[in-house]
């Protein structure tokens, strides 16, 4: 016997937003790497605005590179350029039993791919600049 889920609804409103620069893009995408099929829009809201959420400090999500990202801005803007992300199809919204979670599409992750890898490759460099011993952690 299968029981019906009640699943939490969401609404996208990109309130008005046209295009989003490319940087913008960039660092929406780079904070919802650690939420990629455990997390959603708010919790990625809250990275990018910086906030000190218990949560937040207890995942060590503040450890983000984009972690305050959007900080002067209002978390209802901030919202509005993520739902433009998922409208223009660089992030989707997946249910898992009940709550909507953050996926990368195949366009979203095309670019992300490049943003780690570039900040793999330059950390590699750092270590190479300062020299031996060379402790990667």
């Amino acid at each position: 016997m299968s029981r019906n889920v009640r699943r939490v609804p969401y609404e996208l409103d990109p309130k008005g937003i046209q295009e989003l620069p490319f940087a913008d893009q960039k660092a929406i995408l780079r904070g919802a790497d650690e939420l990629i099929g455990t997390g959603g829009r708010s919790m990625l809201v809250k990275i990018l605005r910086g906030s000190r959420m218990k949560k937040i400090l207890e995942l060590e999500l503040d450890k983000s590179p984009v972690y305050g990202h959007f900080r002067e801005l209002p978390e209802e803007d901030v919202l509005a350029r993520v739902d433009w992300m998922i409208m223009n199809g660089f992030l989707d919204l997946e249910y898992d039993y009940r709550l909507p979670i953050l996926v990368y599409t195949p366009k979203g992750w095309e670019i992300e791919r490049e943003t780690y890898a570039a900040e793999l490759l330059q950390g590699f460099d750092e270590h190479l600049r300062a020299g031996p011993p060379f402790d990667m952690t």
